[in-house]
């Protein structure tokens, strides 16, 4: 029995594809789209420059004197392309015979065979060629966060990016007994010196094999107070096995086990689980308090309370393919003379912009 797709597409019209892909919005379990979370831009060039006021204390001013200067002027200018990421899906032959052996069924029952058919069309659209998107953009967030600079080479297009991160954020690497799993755990140096650096931390990330290095290397003196699917909370103990009184040895840790499939370079028939929180790696996140005046970005007096929960945001521009909408952009078609066979391709201009670099501070450790 022949499934004639062309007939189907052309009932749903040529754009129910790209809706579908900007209608979905990235999910509350892609973590570092809520520290960057994505935003749709006209522009395929990503220019995220500031200017702010900061606001200094008035200072003394004699009689029938001038008066004396205030405030601090800083200014930085973030400037790249983004990066287009590309994928093309045939609807294989195993699914078409299962579609095939639906219709076939329905046909003898005299059901309804369209609607079955165009909801797995739905989902074709939606899990095999948009997913992918937004995983990218997921891993693209988590290594630009964790590593402060994006260096991936894929097939022979290499993305670099660096973000200007303060060396001093990027803590000493800790290796042999100083790691966290280490017998010389410098794990709690690390947190205190995260703290003093971002003056108040917002929160906690780690893969969950970090964390429970973390927890289970007596070294780290630590017993876990409260544990459920996304973070645990730890309390330090003295050499005696009691708590300590400092409120400052119980931290809560966010657990990020999100990953996706890539192919694997060396096989292209054997997808690799990529995560996107690395091992070995802590990312401890500061408050973005909006302290100054930004020039055309603040109105009167208020601040926007948005700004001190995300880091930056995630540049989606246009897409050729689209018209130059801005967006991501996916269809599905016939190839020629084929109208039983069924291809999804999906395109996304994108780019991760960390605007607060300061707030952000990263501790790495061999994985033991």
């Amino acid at each position: 029995m022949h499934i004639n797709f062309a007939a189907l597409l052309l009932g749903l019209g040529a754009d129910f594809a790209f809706q579908i892909a900007n209608a979905a919005r990235t999910p509350g379990d892609y973590l570092f789209a809520t520290l960057l979370p994505e935003q749709n831009r006209f522009s395929y060039h990503v220019q995220s420059g500031t200017m702010t006021i900061r606001a200094t204390m008035a200072g003394l001013a004699g009689m029938d004197s001038p008066y004396p200067p205030g405030g601090l002027i800083d200014s930085s200018k973030f400037a790249e392309q983004t990066a287009k990421i590309a994928n093309q899906i045939p609807l294989n032959e195993q699914t078409l015979r299962q579609l095939q052996e639906i219709m076939l069924r329905l046909g003898a029952s005299n059901a309804p065979t369209n609607d079955v058919i165009l909801s797995n069309l739905l989902n074709f659209v939606q899990k095999v060629v948009v997913q992918p998107h937004m995983d990218t953009a997921e891993w693209l967030r988590g290594q630009a966060l964790v590593f402060g600079e994006l260096d991936w080479t894929f097939g022979d297009i290499h993305l670099e990016v660096d973000y200007n991160v303060p060396s001093g954020n990027m803590l000493t690497p800790r290796t042999g007994n100083d790691g966290y799993g280490g017998s010389a755990s410098k794990f709690w140096t690390d947190e205190r010196a995260a703290r003093r650096i971002l003056k108040r931390v917002r929160a906690r990330i780690a893969n969950p094999e970090t964390i429970d290095m973390i927890r289970y290397n007596s070294a780290n003196e630590v017993v876990t107070i409260s544990e459920n699917g996304s973070s645990i909370q730890i309390r330090r103990i003295n050499s005696d096995g009691q708590f300590t009184n400092d409120a400052g040895d119980v931290i809560t840790i966010i657990s990020y086990d999100k990953e996706a499939d890539v192919l694997d370079p060396a096989n292209l028939a054997v997808p690799i689980k990529v995560p996107f929180m690395p091992t070995g790696k802590v990312l401890w996140v500061g408050d973005n308090v909006v302290d100054g005046f930004n020039v055309g970005v603040d109105q009167g007096s208020t601040i926007d309370p948005s700004a001190n929960n995300r880091l930056g945001y995630t540049h989606i521009a246009p897409t050729v393919e689209g018209g130059g909408r801005p967006g991501r952009w996916a269809n599905v078609f016939t190839p020629p003379h084929e109208p039983y066979q069924i291809v999804g391709r999906g395109v996304t201009n994108l780019l991760p912009v960390i605007e607060a670099p300061g707030k952000i501070v990263v501790g790495t450790t061999d994985m033991v």
